[in-house]
């Protein structure tokens, strides 16, 4: 087991690991939505690989919340770049703007257990862990209409205003680029935060306190600053790419 203090680097390799996958997916998204190219976006392989993406940096959010002393300020420095966020697609890109994306989600959720964090560090790790994974899972198709793997229906009058969108109730109108509610993905933060408990303490294997990539670590250590900037390189990228073919093709 490691010893306490010092930086944990598995991290910030996960973080940057999954940062990659994300410019990936986003590049593909944007192929597909925005430039029209003809390939299998929605596919499960697709879907997979997002829903990877996503779990691991909203674990590892959880995660370095038990860690940090500033869960309120980085809980209200990435929801104003959430903010950001919505601003920017509203004006720019009115058909993709994002009401309540994952930006939005991770600082109201680092908001949330800065409010409680007493309650929920004094209660037991293992057991918080699993009842909060279970949530999760249970609520996972809440926004679609359904509970409990698809079993239960939820009646249709609580998606009765798209302002119910943030908590995973959205009604008619509501309509997000990116979309995550609090119900159920605050319970897979929550999940992270139990597990965050074995992070502070250092009860971790030695090699997650190692590096193993600076490449990795680097841009782990700037998740928030990527994520901002990424998606207008991606888009300008592309545009001037496809421009630059059709010159080529007019010649």
């Amino acid at each position: 087991m490691a010893a306490k203090g010092g930086r944990i680097f598995f991290l910030d390799e996960m973080r940057g690991l999954a940062l990659i996958g994300m410019i990936i997916y986003h590049a593909a998204y944007d192929l597909y939505a925005i430039f029209g190219l003809d390939f299998d976006f929605y596919s499960p392989g697709w879907d997979t690989f997002q829903m990877a993406i996503c779990c691991t940096f909203i674990v590892i959010a959880g995660i370095s919340s038990r860690l940090t002393k500033n869960a309120l300020k980085h809980g209200l420095v990435v929801f104003g770049c959430g903010m950001l966020m919505t601003l920017g697609t509203y004006f720019f890109m009115p058909s993709q703007v994002i009401w309540f994306g994952v930006l939005h989600f991770l600082g109201a959720s680092m908001i949330i257990y800065y409010v409680f964090r007493k309650s929920v560090n004094k209660a037991p790790a293992l057991l918080g862990a699993v009842i909060s994974f279970s949530a999760y899972l249970c609520l996972y198709g809440l926004p679609s209409g359904s509970i409990m793997f698809g079993n239960i229906d939820v009646p249709s009058e609580l998606y009765f205003s798209k302002y119910l969108g943030i908590i995973g109730l959205p009604g008619p109108g509501f309509r997000s680029a990116d979309y995550f509610p609090l119900l159920p993905w605050f319970f897979l933060f929550l999940t992270g935060c139990f597990i965050g408990k074995w992070f502070k303490e250092r009860k971790i294997p030695d090699f997650m306190m190692k590096k193993h990539s600076d490449f990795l670590s680097k841009i782990g250590s700037n998740t928030l600053a990527i994520y901002i900037v990424h998606q207008p390189i991606i888009y300008g990228v592309l545009t001037a790419f496809f421009w630059v073919i059709e010159k080529g093709s007019a010649v």
